[in-house]
Order: structure tokens, then sequence, then C-alpha cells
């Protein structure tokens, strides 16, 4: 008998949806949760971040500039050469730099780089003018980086001269510049908004399931889902307000039919219970608002019917009068016991 009862409490508490309004107002006490659950996503974020840069960032490293002009004949008729001169881009240029034809004159000015090493330290780009050529050459050192970048000037000057049947008259160096240390962007910020926004939905998620799976009582509705007996009202910590004087009015009802004793539900489920003295009268038994207790009822009234004590209803005790207000729409319209009129 218990096992069907068990099972078909769990089967309403499964299928029984979820109160928005409820879910809101539970959710509003309890959103500090997620706020500092973004706070430790952030932070966790940006130490994370500033350990995998700190990691991975090794030896510092320098990078020298050249620009290089590219010198045509051009001549306004001669649509082969500006064709030429538009194919030529900058991952056309990047790959005659990393040729035959140029990096052997770079190795033998510098003999202690490797052509893996001369042909990965450069990078090339051209603007909006396909006659200049940008170039960066980035190394370990600084003396090293304009060794290099010098190195390929002159390979480059030397490659114009052999191009000169094709139109091309000359590849000079422009301007030239020293050799900086490369900065690592710092994107710690950006790690610590996505870590933020992580840890928001990770809270948010986790006090929405955590509210849908309560089986706290905290409303009438609640306890009528699962059980065939009356909610006789509230008991709110607030003395006087409406719903202290609803309950002590529903009371009152009940005692003109008969007498009747309140019990609490710890007293029920307390080993050496006086059900004697319970079998006197029926029970109201006190619910505590709040508190997962709202699967210790079935027990206990399965307890109450075996003893044949009977129930003519519940008491939610210590009930929140202003969650109340809100949920049920009573906010500033609360009534109290002693004038019966409206209050704020």
């Amino acid at each position: 008998m218990q096992g069907k009862e068990s099972k078909r409490e769990a089967e309403i508490f499964w299928n029984a949806g979820v109160d928005l309004k409820r879910l809101t107002l539970c959710l509003r006490k309890e959103l500090w949760i997620a706020a500092a659950a973004a706070l430790c996503g952030a932070l966790l974020a940006g130490a994370v971040y500033l350990a995998v840069r700190r990691l991975s960032m090794g030896e510092p490293q320098y990078r020298a500039q050249a620009l290089f002009a590219i010198r045509y004949d051009i001549q306004e008729e001669d649509e082969t050469l500006k064709a030429f001169i538009n194919e030529y881009n900058a991952y056309t240029w990047g790959d005659v730099m990393r040729s035959d034809k140029v990096v052997p004159a770079v190795l033998e000015a510098v003999p202690e780089m490797s052509r893996e090493e001369a042909e990965a330290c450069l990078d090339t780009s051209i603007a909006s003018d396909p006659e200049f050529l940008n170039v960066g050459f980035t190394t370990g050192s600084a003396a090293l980086s304009e060794r290099v970048r010098d190195a390929y000037v002159r390979a480059m000057a030397a490659f114009g001269e052999t191009m000169r049947d094709r139109g091309l008259t000359a590849i000079e160096a422009w301007k030239l510049t020293p050799a900086r240390p490369v900065s690592v962007p710092n994107r710690v910020l950006y790690a610590m908004e996505l870590g933020a926004v992580l840890g928001l939905l990770a809270g948010g998620l986790f006090l929405t399931g955590r509210c849908v799976l309560d089986d706290s009582v905290l409303l009438a509705e609640d306890i009528r889902r699962y059980y065939p007996y009356p909610v006789l009202g509230y008991r709110t910590e607030d003395p006087g307000v409406f719903w202290n004087a609803q309950l002590d009015a529903n009371l009152a009802r009940i005692a003109e039919k008969g007498d009747f004793a309140e019990v609490s539900l710890e007293e029920i489920m307390t080993p050496g219970a006086d059900f004697a003295g319970l079998r006197a009268v029926p029970a109201a038994l006190r619910v505590p608002w709040g508190t997962p207790c709202l699967r210790r009822l079935g027990p206990a009234l399965e307890t109450l019917e075996i003893q044949e004590v009977k129930v003519c209803g519940f008491i939610v005790m210590g009930a929140d009068s202003r969650f109340l207000d809100r949920y049920y729409g009573m906010r500033g319209k609360r009534r109290t016991a002693g004038n019966g009129g409206d209050g704020s």
C-alpha cells in the first residue's frame, strides 16, 4: 500500500508542471547565487587565461620592418603589365621571398639561421597600392631581426634586377623600421566577460533546476496537489495581518463543529507519539513553511490513518506574508485582524 502511494506521489511530482509565478518569486531571493556564480566564472576564466598566456608566451620576440617600393616600367596601354602587377599581391611576394631566388642570399648573410627559420620569420602585406610591400621580420633578438631585414633588403634588390624583362625596374627599401618588442595582446577582460556569462548561465540553470525540483511547502496549492485535505490557512510571522485573521476565522468555524487539536508534523514523526490522545479529536496538522517537507506528509498521513486519527486539514506555519501577498495579488491590500479594513 505504501509503495503504491509513494509511486503515485512521485508520478504527481514529475507531472505537476511548473508554476511560473511561484518559480519567479522563489528565484528573486536567490538571485545573488547567480551573481556570485557570474563573479566566480569571471575570476576563474581570467586566472586560467593569464596562466595559459604566461605559459604560452615563450621567449620575448622582436619585429623589424621594411617597406619595399616595387618599381615598374608602366605604359598606359600595357594591359599585360598592369595585370602582372595586380597578380603580385602580398601572398605572391611572400612566396617569392621564400623561394630559391632570394633565401640562399639571406642565409649567406645570416649563417646562424636555418632556411626554415628564415622563411618562418617574415610576414608580408600590401595595403592599397600594389607598388608598395610591407614586410616584417620577427626573431628572438632585436639585432638578429635587423640583420635578417637588411639581408632580405639586399636579396630583394638583387632579385629585382632579374625581373627587368617583365617590366619590373627595381625593388627598393623605401623605409626601414628598427626592431621593437612584439606585444602579445592581453585579452583577459574578454576572457572574464565570457567566464561571467557562462557562470551566470550555470548559476541560473542551477537555481531554476533547484526551484523546479524543490518540494518545499509554500502555497496551499502545493499540498492540495497531493493530498485530499483542505488547507485551513497560513500562520505568518507578522502578527495581525490578513493571513492570520483568515486562518483564525477558519479555525473558529471548525471549532463550532467540534473540538480539534493542532498537531505539528514533527510530533507525528517522533517515536513514541501520543496517538491515543490524538484519537480523541480531529487533528489539524501543522506544516512548516519553506522547508522540504512535502514528501514527508505522505508517511505522516499514512501513520495517522493506521492509528485511526482523523485529519481535518493543514495549517502552514511560519509563512512569509510578503511572498503570499505577491503571489495572490494582495500586496498593498493587507487587512489587519484588529480593524478588518485595508492596511498598507
